[in-house]
């Protein structure tokens, strides 16, 4: 009764499934709250590039785009559908080290790397997201490399401000 007070009074529908969603969310989903901002990455992830790159958006999108791709690949947990996450990741590292993205940052790709190492530890800092990384990366090792695109951000990088 009280849900549908809400939603009525709130906008109906929308509310409605924001209210109710978080029970529908698989288990693996927990593992990575909170997203306050909506984002689709834990706060303090978002934080963390956010903080590295201020006022650089290409190396801001390349790397929210890298950690994304990690977040979603870790939630699939069956082996046989995890070649589309697998490529989706495979997709944002290169897009995080192309010359482009390194170009806007203004950053070598040593530098890179090491920010990379840093967001990774960050986004697997809990044993339980760990484990989730050692499980995709066993899987995602059996999965063979496909062409990558000219382009491998999921933006259109060279319109971006550096």
């Amino acid at each position: 009764m009280l849900v549908g007070t809400v939603a009525a009074a709130c906008g109906g529908a929308l509310v409605l499934w924001l209210l109710l969603s978080q029970e529908r969310l698989p288990v693996a989903e927990s593992v990575f709250p909170p997203d306050r901002n909506g984002d689709l990455l834990r706060d303090d992830v978002g934080e963390l590039i956010a903080a590295r790159f201020a006022g650089n958006a290409a190396a801001f999108a390349a790397s929210s785009q890298l950690a994304r791709a990690w977040q979603r690949a870790v939630r699939q947990t069956d082996p046989a559908r995890l070649g589309p996450e697998v490529t989706q990741v495979r997709y944002a590292m290169s897009c995080v080290l192309s010359e482009h993205t390194l170009g806007k940052a203004k950053v070598d790709a040593q530098t890179m790397l090491h920010f990379l190492d840093l967001l990774h530890a960050r986004m697997f800092d809990t044993p339980a997201r760990r484990q989730l990384w050692q499980q995709y990366e066993r899987s995602a090792s059996r999965i063979p490399h496909g062409e990558t695109p000219l382009n491998p951000c999921r933006f259109d990088i060279s319109a971006m401000v550096g």
